[in-house]
Parts: C-alpha cells; structure tokens; sequence
C-alpha cells in the first residue's frame, strides 16, 4: 500500500516555522549581564582622585605625638661653648633674657620656631643676649600632666647638656594638648633623637625631684606675676605673648647700649613699654 504523500507547507507555514527556530533578539538582550555601577569610568576616576587627595592630606598634615612616624628633625643648631644647661649665651652678656613656657602651649612653638634662631644668630652668638629657659606646666590636665612631664624630660636632658636639642625636638613635633600625644614613649624617642644617654636620662626622669622642682619653679612663676606663656622677661621688662621681632630686636639693641641687666621680675613694666604684645595662651 503506497504511503500517503505530505501536503508541501505554505509561503506562510514555512515563515512561521522560521520564527520559531530564531532566537529572539529581546531574548538574548535581557539574558546580557550588564556592567556593576562601581565599574562606570565616572565612578573609578572620582574613586582615584579621591585616593590621591587623601594621601596628599596625609603627608601634609604633622605627625601625632605619639605615633610611631619620623620625628621632624629641628633646623637650629648650637655651639657647645653657647650651651650652658638650660642656658644660652654668655654670662656676661649685657641682656639677660628669661623664657617662661610650656611645651604644650602653641604659641611657644611659634617662638622657639620662628624667633629663637633668629635671637641665636643675631644675639647670643654675637655676646649681646642670654636666654634662660624657665619651663613651667600651666597647661597639663588630667592624671598624667603632660606639659609636666615633658619639662621633666627636657630638665633631665639638660643634665647632660642637650636641653635645647630636646626643647628643640619637642616643639618642632608637638602634639594635642592634654590628648596623649606626649607620652612616655614620645618623650623617649626625642630624648634619643636629642641625642642623651639613656640610662642617666631614664634615671632621672625615675625619680620625683626633678618633678617637684618644676612644679615649684611653676608656683614661684605664678607668684611673681607670670601668668600666660610665653612671657619674656628681658632685663626686668615683661612681654606677654609673641611680640613682633623687630620690636624685640629693637628692645633687645637698646638695652645692650644701656649697659648690664636688671634682675628683679618685680620691676617689670608693662608689655606696651616694649610694643604691642599678644597674650595667646591662659592658663585655667
């Protein structure tokens, strides 16, 4: 028996066929894995630049007190034969310049940067000044004084004659106030940046009397009037504050050509006697 013949499909079937057996194009559209937001150009250039303006903050900003960064390494330095403890100059130098500060006070730092080597180059190393550091803690709060512990550090050092190295190491890398940055480990490493021998330093720094003797030379400040810091008592006259350094320049000229110091804080005068002055740091 012949088998029965198929009836050939139409124009019509054979299209509809077709379009069965092509994959659809919105198909293989919606099946397209499409790119993560965070992979856009706009987005990783943004990210970049970001990154890059974070680390330019970074090295710009001044290292903690604390932290375990390089020191920054102070600019000034001193001829032994000008370093007489905490003491600057000659003795028989015509103005006698006494400098009372606390290693945590900003303004402090703003002097010892900005116009102690200035004083040093144009002063003391000519004959004409000498400046004796009175460290005093106005600043130190809580269980720990730092600003007490830090003149503790810097009177240790000038056992051995590197108190201006330390001082020095100390401003140039001065920390929050009352915030931890000055702890025991900072002062150890300026100690050995400044150069001191560590076993006499930390063996002073053990003990309780050279505490004690700060803490007295800060009551004896009190008591004579010194109330803010820095103050400069510039043979019997007290400037409060930064003065400008041409006006301390000049003071310091005029009282060279007057001949040898006065002595007594008692008889200083007024701050304007000297210029304007600006009192930057009270203590509270």
């Amino acid at each position: 028996m012949a088998r029965a013949q198929q009836p050939t499909p139409s124009r019509r079937e054979r299209r509809a066929a077709e379009r069965l057996d092509r994959p659809a194009r919105s198909g293989s559209r919606s099946g397209a894995t499409k790119r993560p937001v965070w992979r856009s150009p706009l987005v990783l250039v943004t990210a970049a630049a970001l990154a890059i303006g974070a680390g330019i903050v970074a090295f710009a900003l001044p290292s903690g007190g604390s932290g375990d960064t390089a020191l920054f390494s102070p600019s000034t330095s001193y001829a032994a034969d000008l370093v007489d403890a905490e003491s600057l100059g000659a003795d028989g130098a015509p103005v006698v310049m006494e400098l009372y500060a606390d290693f945590q006070c900003p303004a402090c730092k703003l002097f010892a940067k900005e116009q102690l080597p200035r004083l040093l180059d144009e002063f003391v190393a000519q004959g004409t000044l000498r400046i004796e550091a009175r460290d005093i803690a106005f600043l130190g709060r809580g269980s720990r004084d730092e600003s007490l512990e830090l003149a503790a550090g810097a009177r240790c050092a000038a056992q051995q004659d590197r108190y201006w190295q330390f001082h020095d190491y100390v401003f140039w890398n001065q920390g929050r106030e009352n915030r931890g940055d000055h702890s025991e480990a900072f002062i150890a490493r300026v100690a050995a940046a400044a150069g001191v021998e560590k076993a006499a330093f930390d063996g002073c720094l053990a003990g309780s009397d050279v505490r004690a003797s700060i803490t007295g030379q800060t009551q004896a400040a009190l008591a004579s009037g010194v109330s803010s810091t820095p103050t400069l008592i510039v043979n019997g006259q007290s400037i409060v504050g930064v003065p400008q350094y041409d006006q301390l320049a000049g003071l310091i000229r005029q009282l060279a050509a007057a001949g040898s110091p006065t002595s007594s804080p008692g008889d200083a005068a007024s701050p304007d006697d000297a210029g304007p002055t600006n009192v930057v740091a009270q203590p509270s």
